[in-house]
């Protein structure tokens, strides 16, 4: 197992509030990561992540390992356009 530590918003409707929640993920377990921006009470805008599991689950993170930020800032390949004689798909 390879478990890190996260920290995700939970809504407590009860209350009508976001509650902070430090849990263990495994990181074998997470099928995306997706950069999202979230608001607070206060109306600030912070960045998270939505964190999808491979059970289903899925998570709002505010906190996320260190791992995970340089995985997001990789430098992929520039795209390559193909010719249009062996492409079934024209991308103007």
């Amino acid at each position: 197992m390879n478990l890190k530590k996260f920290t995700i918003i939970t809504r407590n409707e009860a209350q009508q509030i976001d509650e902070k929640t430090n849990i263990l993920i495994n990181l074998e377990h997470i099928v995306s990561v997706k950069p999202i921006k979230l608001s607070t009470a206060k109306r600030e805008v912070i960045d998270g992540y939505w964190i999808r599991l491979s059970n289903g689950k899925k998570y709002r993170a505010i906190q996320v390992p260190k791992l995970i930020l340089e995985e997001l800032n990789q430098d992929l390949p520039a795209i390559k356009k193909s010719d249009e004689l062996n492409s079934s798909f024209n991308y103007q």
